[in-house]
């Protein structure tokens, strides 16, 4: 079994399932990649009883369900109540516990799948939602320092240990505003919001003053705020799929930060305040 990551679709058979079922719906699986938004609830369930018999006739393996599931996710198609239990079923920990040698890599896959399922079991049509993606180092999680899911995050705050924290990842659960204890956590080191419907990002993320890394892939944002240049300790943000058409000028003065991905937004060129003798003298990337 050929597992790049504890991440859905990153996996062999999985990702040819997801291959076949795209096709399905007269999509090619390279631009799927590069923006999954391409996959629509219309399309999906416009070609539904054929990627339900394509779960149907792969029944006695859990990859379809997988696949499946993550494309009604991202959707909010809706799906049959026995495709529902089907899913639920398939992510069981149960089914893979002792299988993983690294146990670090183990605990991983069970938090991922434990966020898969939460998000299954509440899925309905017309909601968007989108299994997690992981950035983080198994000991992160062996530190417990890692919070997947608005859930477990709700959790450490009402127990007080919300400045144990130190990567927050609330990805794909339909947030439209920042739970606004986030910017409580000045110890925070990364922040991933990806593939939620925010509109806007407050001036309040100055706070986070220890955050390297923030990740704010395919929402709806149209502006950044200035207020971003605060973060001193910045080395990454990324704001992929998003209407953004310009970067805060405020970034030129973030000495640690390496790394800009704007791929996906209305930025098309390196903004005037960063031209290519200052991204080389800053030693920033910016990628297109």
């Amino acid at each position: 079994m050929a597992r790049m990551s504890v991440e859905i679709l990153d996996d062999d058979e999985e990702a040819d399932i997801a291959g076949f079922m795209l096709e399905a719906c007269g999509i090619d699986s390279p631009d799927f990649y590069r923006n999954e938004r391409i996959l629509t609830r219309e399309n999906f369930e416009k070609n539904y009883d054929v990627l339900e018999r394509m779960v149907q006739v792969r029944h006695f393996i859990r990859a379809p369900y997988f696949v499946i599931g993550y494309f009604a996710l991202l959707t909010g198609a809706k799906i049959s109540e026995e495709l529902r239990q089907d899913i639920l079923e398939a992510a069981k920990w149960e089914h893979e516990e002792g299988y993983w040698e690294d146990e670090g890599f183990a605990l991983k896959r069970r938090i991922y799948l434990e966020d898969f399922q939460e998000k299954i079991q509440i899925h309905k049509a017309g909601q968007k939602l989108h299994a997690a993606s992981f950035k983080y180092s198994e000991k992160g999680f062996m530190d417990s320092k890692v919070v997947v899911g608005i859930n477990q995050f709700k959790n450490y705050c009402d127990y007080g240990k919300i400045q144990d924290i130190k990567h927050v990842n609330l990805d794909g659960w339909g947030l439209i505003s920042i739970p606004q204890e986030v910017f409580e956590l000045t110890n925070l080191k990364s922040l991933s919001l990806e593939f939620n419907e925010l509109t806007e990002i407050p001036d309040e993320i100055s706070n986070l003053v220890s955050l390297k890394h923030l990740h704010l892939d395919y929402n709806s944002l149209e502006t950044l705020p200035e207020s971003i240049g605060k973060l001193l300790s910045l080395k990454s943000f990324s704001i992929i799929h998003n209407n953004i058409a310009h970067l805060p000028e405020s970034i030129k003065y973030l000495n640690n930060l390496k790394y800009v991905y704007v791929r996906g937004t209305k930025i098309n060129q390196v903004p005037e305040f960063l031209n290519n003798a200052e991204l080389d003298k800053l030693n920033k990337t910016i990628y297109l």
